[in-house]
């Protein structure tokens, strides 16, 4: 009984803190405004009109087998080819295992998907494709997700009551595409190009949801802040967390 009061106590004196600066915390331009429409499947991009002039339109790829594609055909300012190596069989059933980078001949570099790409390839379901029911890996998509106009490589990794996504980032200095693990939980909703932000929801239940936010940095991707919402049935919580995981405000609302 001691152990559950001393639980009751220390959330009444943590919420008993915050209460007299909440509007001080509120008033601090680095506690973001969170936007909504988490559900939705496409992204709501803000001020984002003079970069997606300059950055190639996104796309996704359809391979049923070893492929090559020629990026020079979707943004002249590239000079590489991608190599999708495609193995479907029993029991290795993820198609695309690797992506070989190509300039002039030569593979500079190869993107390994056989550790961290845990989705299978499906049948092809459209008739009109000429490949119905062909095994093939479709979500592959190349998006610039890094604001610096150049197309970047996002693959569908797990799925479970979610999908999640790697994302290997270009590096047009090297010609190379870049694993960046620290996105792997990235679902982008809404793009603030203005403020370099990008909001991504984490995931969660009808009683609570976690969000991201990530900021754009000379084309790195960094965590910036998070949030935590909770519904109960007599108030709501939210725990705004900075990049270190610490609270930097936290507040409770009646219903």
């Amino acid at each position: 009984m001691m152990r559950y009061l001393l639980i009751i106590l220390s959330v009444i004196i943590l919420f008993s803190c915050n209460s007299g600066n909440n509007q001080a915390v509120k008033n601090n331009p680095l506690v973001l405004d969170f936007p909504a429409n988490k559900y939705i499947d496409s992204i709501v991009y803000l001020g984002c009109e003079d970069i997606l002039s300059k950055t190639p339109e996104s796309f996704n790829f359809s391979i049923y087998e070893d492929t090559i594609i020629d990026l020079h055909h979707f943004d002249d300012r590239l000079n590489i080819k991608l190599k999708f190596n495609w193995l479907y069989e029993k029991y290795w059933d993820i198609g695309v295992i690797s992506i070989d980078v190509i300039k002039d001949n030569n593979t500079i570099s190869n993107i390994d998907l056989t550790e961290i790409i845990k989705v299978e390839a499906f049948p092809q379901k459209f008739p009109e494709t000429g490949r119905y029911m062909e095994p093939v890996r479709d979500d592959i998509d190349m998006v610039d997700v890094n604001f610096d106009s150049y197309l970047d490589i996002k693959v569908r990794s797990t799925c479970g009551k979610a999908c999640w996504y790697s994302y290997w980032t270009y590096n047009h200095h090297k010609e190379i595409f870049e694993l960046d693990e620290s996105l792997n939980s990235m679902r982008t909703y809404y793009v603030d190009c203005s403020n370099n932000l990008i909001y991504s929801y984490e995931g969660g239940t009808a009683w609570y949801n976690d969000s991201r936010a990530y900021k754009v940095i000379n084309g790195k991707i960094e965590l910036f802040q998070s949030v935590y919402y909770e519904f109960n049935t007599d108030y709501n919580l939210e725990i705004y967390r900075d990049a270190g995981g610490s609270v930097i405000f936290a507040d409770t609302t009646g219903k």
